[in-house]
């Protein structure tokens, strides 16, 4: 499938905090017969692999975003319907990324912060220990417990 990239042209604003692919992506893309102009390294890297898939593999079906997906892009105004299952994947990453990173922001989460998690009842309060790049937040106690940071708020007095 190729994605038609005035799709996302207008919505280059909406991924402030997401890598774009830079002229060298760009011009690489360009020797394989691939646009990546406007799209991130996420889906450009997609983009590849459904082009190694088509190219080298011989697979002609590439599948389709879900439902789910296509309506939680188009909730944050990019539409990706007629994408690949795989690009639409990337834009979907991009967006719950972009959205973890604002929060982030928003709400200076960093370590050593106490947070509450919204879609928990339990109002257990969580001290923030590290957190990834693309949003996840690791908690003190260890245990595995981690959460994404779109669904953190800070309490007491780190609000």
């Amino acid at each position: 499938m190729e994605f038609t990239h005035k799709l996302l042209e207008k919505y280059i604003d909406f991924f402030q905090h997401i890598i774009f692919v830079d002229q060298r992506q760009i011009n690489f893309g360009k020797t394989l017969g691939l646009n990546f102009t406007n799209c991130t390294t996420n889906l450009a890297f997609a983009k590849l692999i459904d082009f190694v898939d088509i190219n080298f593999n011989n697979i002609q079906r590439l599948g389709s975003p879900s439902t789910k997906q296509i309506t939680l892009a188009l909730k944050n105004g990019i539409d990706i319907s007629r994408m690949s299952h795989r690009e639409g994947n990337a834009v979907v990453d991009d967006i719950m990324t972009e959205l973890n990173l604002r929060t982030i922001e928003k709400y200076s989460l960093c370590p050593g912060v106490n947070v509450i998690n919204i879609f928990k009842p339990s109002n257990i309060i969580f001290t923030i220990s590290s957190i990834k790049d693309d949003g996840m937040c690791y908690f003190r106690g260890g245990n595995g417990k981690k959460a994404w940071a779109r669904s953190l708020r800070p309490i007491g007095n780190n609000s």
